[in-house]
């Protein structure tokens, strides 16, 4: 559980969510939800030194949201990001989707755009682990909001998340 504001754990939210895109990297999954009513194209992954070899493509520098998953989708993991149609979204959800067909695996990529604007769930769910929270995944909520997340492994609540996901915006279980 990170509970962050202006002065507390101010960076624990950003390193959980650069870990866990790090691991899913190394050994991508069947399928990621990122469940975000609103999304950006955030910075996540620091690979100045070159260290992620899977990033290379984008060079040598921090590496954003968008390029992160097309690259676990390129290693076989099928991506579902759910979200809104507000227009702050605009700009990642066509980036992404430029990315995935320039990569050849936008068969491997969901975008779900949820047109009632009733969207208010944040969640991020993978094979093994499930983050949940008040946190939307933009530069306001890893970086200036106060939010609280909260990262479950356990196996019967992990797998009760994947189902949620999997019912509401489609992918693979």
């Amino acid at each position: 559980m990170i509970r962050k504001s202006q002065t507390t754990s101010v960076r624990e939210a950003a390193d959980l969510l650069a870990g866990l895109f790090a691991a899913e990297l190394a050994a991508p999954g069947k399928c990621l939800w990122l469940v975000s009513p609103w999304i950006s194209d955030v910075d996540l992954i620091d690979n100045s030194a070159g260290t992620f070899s899977v990033l290379s493509r984008f060079g040598k520098r921090r590496v954003r949201l968008t390029e992160i998953l097309v690259s676990i989708a390129s290693r076989g993991c099928h991506v579902v990001v759910g979200t809104t149609t507000a227009p702050h979204n605009t700009r990642f959800v066509e980036r992404l989707a430029l990315l995935g067909a320039d990569l050849r695996i936008a068969d491997r990529i969901t975008i779900a755009i949820d047109p009632s604007e009733h969207l208010h769930t944040k969640a991020i769910t993978g094979d093994d682990f499930a983050l949940s929270g008040s946190m939307n995944i933009t530069y306001n909520g890893i970086e200036v909001r106060e939010e609280m997340i909260q990262l479950r492994l356990d196996q019967k609540y992990v797998a009760q998340a994947k189902m949620d996901a999997f019912d509401r915006f489609g992918g693979v279980l």
